[in-house]
């Protein structure tokens, strides 16, 4: 059972879709390293399902924070995840994926 609010809930998916429909900006790039995302990180560890993944996350964010080139290899992994073919990439529409009905 959870601990988290469906509010909570609501904002790690809303953050998530951010993160995915888009490359990441400078601001953002700042933001995901700032306390208050270790702070929400916390919370989100708090969740034994979620603690490996929130740990792992954590450890990718301080690897870019010391790298000068973070955006543009953020940059080029989004692009090699989302932005090829469909054959190539995981396309993040759901009418890639739909049949036509």
């Amino acid at each position: 059972m959870t601990t988290l609010t469906a509010q909570q809930i609501a904002c790690v998916y809303a953050w998530l879709a951010q993160l995915f429909s888009r490359e990441l900006d400078d601001e953002q790039l700042t933001q995901i390293a700032s306390a208050q995302m270790a702070e929400w990180f916390s919370l989100l560890k708090s969740e034994p399902p979620l603690a490996a993944a929130v740990n792992e996350l954590e450890n990718c964010i301080a690897t870019l924070t010391v790298r000068d080139d973070a955006r543009l290899e953020l940059a080029a992994d989004f692009c090699g995840l989302f932005l090829m073919t469909d054959k190539q990439a995981a396309l993040p529409y759901a009418s890639a994926y739909k049949q036509d009905e």
